[in-house]
């Protein structure tokens, strides 16, 4: 997986996720309110693993994408957690840079996350791969996005981004529209592969939600 776009506009937080995944993989039908490590979050839910892609909480919204900066050249079969168990452990810290200096990535596959701390307003990309935690602050950044390395390549994420505007017509409808054109069907690179479910979460300065778009 997958593909994600991120506005961020004053006091408004855009992010939008396109989950590209087995079709054959459950995931939970709607967002579900759960804790972790005692920490209240929102997400769908990857029935499989019990982890996700993507959630918002009183102090994060994050998503992840299976691949780092660059492809992987190989993989292996069994990890230590998945990736989407992964992403729920930045609630365990007060901040993503507590999260770098702590978590044990021995044995996780390659990931990136996207990751904004809604009280100090910092955003962060993470890319891992295997061998090194490289931790990108782009809290003055207004526009983030990015592909799974593991299904589009650069030249593809390039071309991608094209579609997107650069703070003209922007709305969470009109990005979410985009998205769905950047869809993925069955059998467009790998067969029983797809765009599974679309997720944006809309933040301001006094509330949070979360659309979830399902389709297998």
């Amino acid at each position: 997986m997958c593909i994600i776009s991120f506005y961020k506009q004053n006091d408004e937080i855009i992010l939008t996720h396109n989950r590209d995944e087995s079709i054959h993989r459950i995931a939970s039908p709607s967002v579900e309110q759960k804790f972790w490590e005692g920490n209240e979050y929102y997400a769908p839910l990857d029935e499989e693993k019990k982890g996700t892609w993507i959630f918002y909480s009183e102090n994060y919204i994050a998503c992840i994408l299976n691949g780092g900066k660059e492809k992987p050249v190989e993989t292996k079969t069994n990890y230590k957690k998945s990736r989407g168990i992964l992403l729920l452990d930045i609630l365990k810290y007060n901040s993503v840079i507590e999260f770098c200096k702590a978590e044990d990535l021995t044995n996780i596959a390659p990931f990136t996350i996207l990751v904004h701390e809604i009280k100090n307003k910092k955003t962060y990309l993470l890319f891992w791969d295997e061998k090194q935690l490289n931790c990108n602050d782009l809290s003055d950044v207004n526009f983030v996005f990015r592909c799974s390395s593991t299904l589009y390549s650069f030249n593809d994420m390039v071309k991608f981004e094209k579609k997107f505007p650069k703070f003209n017509n922007i709305s969470p409808e009109n990005i979410m529209k985009i998205h769905y054109s950047l869809m993925m069907k069955d059998g467009d690179i790998i067969k029983g592969k797809a765009t599974t479910s679309i997720t944006q979460i809309f933040a301001t300065s006094t509330k949070i939600s979360m659309k979830y778009c399902p389709f297998f």
